[in-house]
């Protein structure tokens, strides 16, 4: 089977910041990757699969076409974009990993990136969100949504869009945050200090 695209570079072109200069290959390459890891995450692989399939075939049900068309399609415009900014800014060839330059323009710094990938982030996040929302509240639309299957590499739905790892220095261990985590934790940590 072919890669089939939710979106293509031309979307990402319209409706983002994108520049129209930006190389398609560029772009497909991040489309691939933010379909691969981002919304297969949290969609799960079963509804993920599904949708594949009908975009190949040409039989996008109603259910999916508004699933695709309102919640996943914002969503994955951001995370284009987010895994897109790295591979924009660097360029690698045989010899080095170089920064790319312009004579009309001036490349940003590492600190300005950082910046620039949080925003994005931050943004795709609550698309996600969104994306999430509308199929727990739809969930018996979707049944592949809460039952992906049970093959060895079945990925089940991530409930949680937003993440962010913090170092608990006296652990020496990185955590997602997590409420419920946190809680639990500062629950314990109450407990031995009475």
């Amino acid at each position: 089977m072919a890669d089939i695209y939710f979106i293509n570079a031309t979307y990402i072109k319209e409706f983002t910041f994108i520049d129209e200069n930006v190389d398609e290959k560029y772009l497909l390459v991040s489309i691939k990757e933010a379909q691969e890891i981002h919304i297969r995450e949290y969609i799960g692989s079963g509804l993920y699969d599904e949708l594949v399939a009908q975009i190949d075939t040409n039989t996008l049900t109603a259910l999916n076409t508004t699933l695709l068309d309102s919640y996943i399609i914002p969503a994955l415009k951001w995370w284009v974009i987010y895994e897109a900014a790295p591979f924009l800014t660097f360029k690698f060839t045989n010899k080095n990993i170089v920064t790319k330059n312009s004579d009309n323009s001036s490349t940003i710094g590492a600190n300005d990136l950082d910046r620039l990938m949080e925003f994005v982030k931050h943004k795709a996040q609550y698309h996600t969100r969104r994306l999430i929302n509308y199929l727990l509240e739809y969930e018996s639309s979707y049944p592949l949504y809460t039952n992906p299957g049970d093959k060895i590499d079945t990925i089940f739905p991530n409930l949680d869009s937003f993440s962010s790892s913090i170092y608990l220095e006296d652990d020496n261990r990185l955590y997602r945050r997590d409420s419920q985590f946190m809680n639990q934790r500062n629950n314990e940590r109450y407990k031995t200090r009475s």
